[in-house]
This record gives structure tokens, sequence and C-alpha cells, in this order.
């Protein structure tokens, strides 16, 4: 059975698309980014929900960068918003807009461990690509740095793992995923990163599959257990090789419940933006899949800037093999 806070997953907050869907018009396309933007540089998680997720807007702008996507404007209009709100001891929670149009923290986070890496790993690749002016610099480094300081209090000295809370020994292999490009986006930290990666591989493979996490899930679910191991490609973690054929086996298997979206009614763009590399044509299928776009389908902030990112790069939004029917 899963934890408490696992009932306010990355994935079960998007169930807030339905509360909107009745005053909002639905055309062809799916609800853009701009569909999310709150006006004053934050995005909602989903639309018709008044819930802002640092995690899914860090990563949306992560991925925004590895496409070159030209949204430096609205990353630094995120940071203002983002940096005064996080929390002494490096965190963030989500936040709630009111009827006044003002912000406060109404849930913690749904994982502490995901929400540094993504912190840490998107500010460093903005100072890399020059993407923080002067003077939000400095605001910047403290940012890292205090979250830094949360996933060192979160590392399991025992396992090399990272926990999702302190008070947990619950460890999930997407997380500690992310804490590994986290790591890697810093030189100084290659070492680390490289420690970690070997302690996933130790504890969360089995020698026949992949362990969403530690201790192990009663249930298999497609989430986690089918869409975790996606996380792992094209990140290092795999020898190239080894990713790909991962990716290939993956689709050979759960191409059509993913693209039907059959094991759940999500999107889940970031297997589409996980496998761009290796299988451009799929992640133009999954592309194809959301057209015309259905309400029912979860849609995040995440899913927009994935499917942006992916036109931006040349990736098509027609599949040239056939779809799933749930999916036509």
């Amino acid at each position: 059975m899963k934890p408490l806070h696992a009932l306010f997953t990355r994935t079960s907050v998007a169930l807030g698309i339905a509360m909107g869907a009745a005053g909002i018009v639905r055309a062809a396309e799916p609800p853009a980014l701009s569909d999310f933007a709150t006006g004053d540089g934050a995005y909602y998680t989903t639309l018709g929900s008044p819930v802002a997720d640092p995690y899914f807007i860090n990563k949306s702008f992560i991925i925004a960068m590895q496409a070159a996507a030209p949204l430096q404007t609205e990353f630094v209009q995120w940071l203002k918003w983002l940096l005064p709100k996080q929390r002494k001891d490096g965190g963030f929670d989500r936040f709630c807009l009111e009827a006044d149009k003002t912000w406060h923290s109404c849930m913690a986070a749904d994982a502490d461990d995901s929400t540094a890496a993504t912190t840490i790993q998107m500010l460093n690749m903005a100072l890399q690509r020059a993407w923080i002016p002067a003077d939000q610099q400095p605001a910047a480094n403290q940012a890292i740095a205090a979250s830094q300081r949360l996933l060192a209090s979160l590392r399991n000295p025992q396992t090399q793992l990272y926990r999702v809370f302190p008070h947990t020994d619950l460890c999930y292999l997407m997380d500690n995923v992310e804490v590994y490009e986290a790591l890697r986006s810093d030189a100084r930290a290659t070492w680390q990163a490289n420690q970690l990666a070997a302690a996933i591989r130790q504890q969360f493979w089995t020698g026949r599959q992949w362990k969403p996490a530690i201790p192990e899930y009663a249930q298999v679910q497609f989430y986690p257990h089918t869409l975790a191991s996606a996380y792992l490609w094209n990140t290092g973690i795999l020898p190239v090789k080894e990713s790909d054929s991962a990716t290939v086996q993956w689709l050979a298997q759960h191409r059509d419940t993913w693209l039907a979206r059959s094991g759940d009614h999500y999107a889940w763009g970031l297997v589409a933006w996980n496998m761009r590399h290796t299988a451009p044509i799929q992640a133009a299928c999954w592309r194809a899949s959301l057209r015309p776009f259905q309400e029912k389908i979860g849609w995040t902030v995440l899913d927009a800037m994935v499917d942006l990112s992916l036109a931006h790069l040349g990736i098509a939004k027609q599949c040239a093999s056939a779809l799933p029917i749930a999916a036509r």
C-alpha cells in the first residue's frame, strides 16, 4: 500500500483538470503552455486547479533548456516568483492562488528529494546557458546551496540512496534518477553522481526488472511500476546501448497501453521526451495520440512543455504507424 503522501503524487494532481473542464473550450490541439500561465510568472500544474507545484514547473524549464526552446523571458519570470518562496530548509511547498490573487503554501511538496533535485539542475543549467540575469545570480546560487543541503540531509549513508522526506526510509527510483541528473549538472559533483548511479543499479535492479521503490509496493500498477524505468533512458546511468535497448523493449511491451492511456489516463509526456533520441518516431506518435485533444486525458504543464519542446526539435505530430484504437 502506498504511503499517505502518495495520494498527492505528481500524477494524481492531474485530476484537477476535470474541475475546469466545464468552462474551457477544447480545440483539436491540447492546451498549450500559455494556457497554464497565471500572469505573474507562475504556472498552474493542471487547468482548472489553483495549484502551482514547483517540481512540475522546474522540470518543464529543464526540458525547455534541453530543447533550446526560446523561453528565457518566461524562465526569468518564473525565478522571480519561485526563489523568494524557498523554505529555510531548502525545500519548496506547493502553492494555491487565492481569490485576491495572492499565493499561499497549501500543501507540502510531493517529494522533497525530487523538488530539490530539479531546482539544482534547472538553476545550474540556466547559469551555464547565461539564462539568469546578473541581478538574479546571487539568489540563484543561494537557492542551489540550500537545495544541496536539503539533499544531503535526505541521503541514506547505508544505501547511498536519497529518501523522499527526512522522516521516511522510502526511496523512489524516479527521484533518485533526478538527483543523479542534478549532481551531473555540477562538474564538482561528478564523483557523487557516479556513486549514486552505482547505488541505483545495485539497489533498484533485481536482475530482471527495475523496482520503482524501496520498500517495494505490494500492488503492481502502470504507475509507478511500468513507468519508473523510463526515467533512466538517456540519463547516463545506463550505457547508451543498454538505454536504447531498454527503450525498444519497453515500447514493444507497453507502447499501446501508454498511447491509449489504458493503464491510467495521464499523458506521460516525459516518456516521449526521454525517447526523443532513440525513438523519435514514437515520440511523434505520442503527439499524434493527443490530437484531437480529449478532456479525459490527464494533462499538466509538464506535458504542454514536452509537446512544445518536441515541436521545437522538429518532431512531427503525425504517427507513421498505427495508433491503438483508444488513442485515435
